[in-house]
């Protein structure tokens, strides 16, 4: 799968182009009747929005060393530009970027009318940019990863043990495929409601007969998740099992479309946590939360401790029981280099015994490696 970097660097370099249903996909324009205007003035709207990224990343450095924005940087900007016209503005902060952004794209918002949401001027091309970046990550994700590579592990850990939960932020599918693959077909990720025709419709996680059962819990959305207006019954989100997305039927036999057309999914590293407490993505965290309290070891591979919500709840799983639940992060950094720049409370945790690292990236490990931090039952 491209890194976030890659994928920052597909949007703001590659070709892309407006379809005529109103979706964004790579490559150039071959339809000499379809007249594209909103990918330029998107793509020409995201790079002054980068040009502020840097700007602020380069005011916030306290080493010297500044990072380059990434497409999260971006999209959560350009969300809350977006709100401009719209909607209310949480965050006050963003207004003088707002002005400062206004200033710069003036000649690209004037006039502008966007076919894809409707959007009118300064916040109709922002909500369409949001809308761009996006449909970059779902294509840049959406290759079919046959073999995944480096996950094995996991799967011989859910013959290792009764239960296992894993909580991901990645909206692609290579979990999934690992442990199908492997055999594992107990696998509960929430959609579980199979009365409804070609798909299986959230209904949420069980709670009794977990053993042997792998909880799925993807934090942010996933590539196959879209949400569907069933007719006569009600709207929810729901993976399509016919032909694909856009070809499903109930158990009518009615072809049911998604409301919003496009996988559901979250991005940005602001705006995503405020729905961290509404709704759909509400009973996601909330479950999150919940069957996190149920253990006692978490084993970390591939999180920068970089969302603060995630960050949030992980800290007070951390001290609902400070003798016995336990952090095991698996890095080759030291501890030192690897906290470095991390936020205080895994300093904390880790002065206080509450983080063990092993010394390999998951690929890397064996089974034997991270059997010492498999659950006991306590007395």
């Amino acid at each position: 799968m491209p890194s976030v970097t890659q994928i920052t660097d597909a949007a703001l370099n590659e070709n892309w182009h407006l379809n005529t249903n109103q979706i964004f996909v790579p490559g150039l324009n071959q339809n000499p009747g379809l007249d594209d205007d909103v990918t330029p003035r998107v793509l020409q709207f995201l790079k002054e929005v980068r040009i502020c990224a840097e700007d602020y990343l380069s005011e916030l450095s306290r080493d010297g060393t500044v990072r380059a924005p990434h497409y999260e940087d971006l999209f959560s900007l350009v969300e809350q530009a977006s709100r401009t016209d719209r909607d209310t503005i949480p965050n006050l902060a963003v207004v003088e970027f707002q002005r400062r952004l206004k200033a710069s794209t003036e000649e690209l918002y004037t006039g502008f009318e966007s076919s894809v949401t409707g959007g009118e001027g300064f916040s109709g091309l922002a909500e369409t940019t949001c809308e761009f970046l996006h449909w970059v990550v779902h294509h840049s994700l959406s290759a079919k990863i046959q073999n995944p590579q480096g996950l094995s592990l996991i799967s011989e850990t859910a013959r290792a043990v009764e239960e296992l939960d894993i909580f991901t932020l990645n909206h692609d599918r290579l979990v999934e495929t690992q442990i199908r693959n492997d055999g594992i077909k107990n696998i509960d990720d929430g959609f579980n409601d199979l009365d409804h025709g070609e798909f299986r419709v959230f209904g949420g996680w069980k709670q009794e007969g977990r053993e042997k059962v792998v909880g799925l819990f993807k934090l942010h959305g996933s590539l196959d998740w879209y949400l569907y207006e069933f007719p006569g019954w009600a709207r929810q989100y729901a993976v399509p099992t016919g032909q694909d997305a856009f070809h499903s039927h109930n158990e009518r036999g009615h072809l049911v479309r998604p409301v919003e057309w496009k996988a559901a999914f979250l991005s940005g590293t602001v705006v995503k946590e405020q729905r961290y407490g509404l709704g759909f993505w509400g009973a996601l965290i909330h479950a999150f939360r919940e069957r996190l309290g149920e253990h006692n070891r978490l084993i970390c591979c591939g999180y920068g401790f970089g969302d603060v919500g995630i960050n949030q709840r992980l800290q007070q799983w951390a001290n609902d029981l400070p003798g016995e639940n336990q952090l095991v992060i698996l890095s080759p950094d030291s501890p030192e280099k690897y906290l470095t720049g991390k936020p205080p409370w895994l300093s904390e945790l880790y002065e206080r015994r509450q983080i063990t690292f092993v010394p390999h990236y998951l690929e890397d490990c064996e089974i034997e490696d991270l059997k010492p931090y498999f659950e006991q039952t306590l007395s």
